[in-house]
């Protein structure tokens, strides 16, 4: 019983919240149909969640009808080529995992931000988290479009994000924006889509 009971309060203090604080607009896209073929790559959506959220881009792509096809990697056949890249921030996880990045890393580029990591980190181990322990994503979603083998043009958007660890992501999950990650890419594909109306 005593077992059971400490591997719930384990578990709830390694619960998430995830907080997306870039910006979002709508966009109204026109009528306008681009009447091209499209092929797409995937580059830096290697972790299993990434991969997930990488559907909703493509299912966004998809229903906004601008294309008459969309393939994967069929540079040679397509009228354009896309080349949709997740730009991840250093991933550092001392305690709940191992760090897919270079402890060197942050630690040589931004030192003020390490520290802060650092006893963020330690304050949030040393009391149960009650100190919740707090991970910024400060990723971004790069759109590679290239014609003819040659790049037309970058379109780059922000996917930051904070994740909240503790107890005091237990009071705020109902209203984290876990959930929100579908509506926040098909924004970000609106935005890319907007962007090229004028380009091609």
């Amino acid at each position: 019983m005593k077992l059971k009971v400490l591997f719930l309060i384990l578990n709830l203090c390694i619960s998430c919240s995830v907080f997306y604080s870039g910006e979002r607009r709508k966009i109204e896209l026109n009528n306008k149909v681009f009447n091209r073929t499209l092929s797409y790559e995937l580059i830096g959506w290697d972790e299993e969640l990434d991969r997930s959220r990488v559907t909703f881009i493509l299912s966004a792509l998809e229903k906004s009808g601008k294309f008459s096809s969309i393939r994967y990697y069929d540079q040679t056949k397509a009228d354009l080529h896309l080349q949709i890249i997740l730009e991840s921030s250093p991933k550092f996880k001392f305690f709940l995992g191992e760090s897919t990045e270079p402890v060197s890393y942050l630690a040589e580029r931004k030192q003020d931000r390490f520290l802060l990591y650092l006893v963020n980190r330690f304050l949030a181990v040393s009391t149960f988290f009650v100190v919740p322990d707090i991970d910024r994503d400060d990723d971004y979603l790069l759109f590679r479009l290239k014609k003819k083998g040659k790049i037309e043009r970058e379109y780059r958007y922000s996917l930051e994000s904070y994740r909240v660890f503790g107890w005091v992501s237990i009071l705020f999950m109902w209203v984290d924006d876990s959930d929100q990650w579908n509506s926040i890419l098909t924004e970000k594909v609106s935005d890319f889509l907007g962007d090229i109306n004028n380009d091609l």
